[in-house]
C-alpha cells in the first residue's frame, strides 16, 4: 500500500475541525443508501489543510468500497464499518491521490 500523507495527529485534528460535517455526511449517506459505510475524506497532495470543501466528503456504502478503495477487505476498514453503529458512531477514510487510505472510527460529538 501506497504511503499515507499526513501522520495520525494531523488526520485527528482535521476530523476534529469537521467532526460535524463528517457526522451530517454519514447520516446523510447511510440513510439514503441504507446500509454501513464510510466517509471519505478526499485528501489532496498540497495544502492538506483541516479546512475541507464540501467536494472532498463522499458516503461510500459497503456494497461500493470495492470502486474506490481496491485492498480494503484486507484492512482493518472491513472489521470496523461491520462493528460499528451508524446511530452512535462514524467510521471515516482518508483517501489520497497515490493511492493510500487510512480509517478511524470515532463517536459522534454531542449537538446541542
Amino acid at each position: 500500500m501506497p504511503h499515507i500523507l499526513e501522520t495520525p495527529e494531523q488526520q485527528v485534528a482535521v476530523i476534529e475541525a469537521n467532526a460535524l460535517k463528517i457526522v451530517e455526511v454519514a447520516d446523510r449517506g447511510h440513510q439514503d443508501s441504507g446500509e454501513k459505510g464510510t466517509v471519505v475524506l478526499l485528501r489532496q497532495l498540497e495544502e492538506n489543510s483541516s479546512s475541507l470543501e464540501d467536494w472532498q466528503f463522499k458516503y461510500r456504502p459497503m456494497s461500493r468500497l470495492d470502486e474506490m478503495l481496491s485492498d480494503w477487505k484486507q484492512t482493518k476498514l472491513q472489521e470496523m464499518i461491520i462493528r460499528y453503529n451508524p446511530e452512535v458512531s462514524v467510521v471515516c477514510t482518508f483517501l489520497y491521490p497515490n493511492g493510500a487510505y487510512s480509517s478511524y472510527h470515532f463517536g459522534k460529538p454531542d449537538s446541542e
